[in-house]
């Protein structure tokens, strides 16, 4: 498996997973890409691009395209194509992980946690409240308003 790198990633559009990539070597839909960064390592096929808002199918150097990553990129991490035979697998987890996500939460647990919102309840309801500030949305006392009135008078 050799790798050889065609661009960075200059931004990242979180609420779309797109990348854009500054490239520097051709990449086309189908290529196999491995992005790495200080916090990034994942490989992933190149399943659409897009330049201006228009679908390509081939890019060449020296061109920005916006990529749909399957994971979170950083501006200035570097995007390698792959060549040669390669296995894409899924990153391993650990066994106690995979355990913990299907397991189902204790009773313990959940009743524990239902006493903590009771008790934080209480502890709202014991609250003492402001003096010289009326609660947000409250009216004012009427007595206040009485003595208004007298001093229009």
């Amino acid at each position: 498996m050799q790798e050889q790198e065609v661009g960075r990633i200059i931004h990242f559009y979180t609420n779309i997973s797109v990348g854009i990539v500054q490239l520097s070597g051709a990449i086309k839909v189908g290529d196999i890409i491995h992005v790495k960064g200080a916090t990034t390592d994942f490989t992933q096929k190149v399943a659409s691009m897009q330049v201006s808002h228009a679908q390509v199918a081939v890019a060449n150097p020296g061109e920005s395209i916006g990529i749909q990553v399957k994971d979170h990129v950083r501006e200035h991490d570097i995007v390698y194509k792959v060549t040669g035979e390669t296995v894409m697998r899924a990153p391993a987890m650990p066994k106690k992980a995979a355990a913990r996500s299907t397991a189902k939460p204790k009773k313990k647990a959940i009743k524990r946690t239902r006493a903590k919102k009771k008790a934080s309840r209480k502890k709202a309801a014991k609250r003492p409240v402001r003096r010289g500030k009326a609660k947000r949305g409250a009216k004012q006392p009427k007595q206040r308003k009485a003595k208004r009135k007298s001093r229009r008078k």
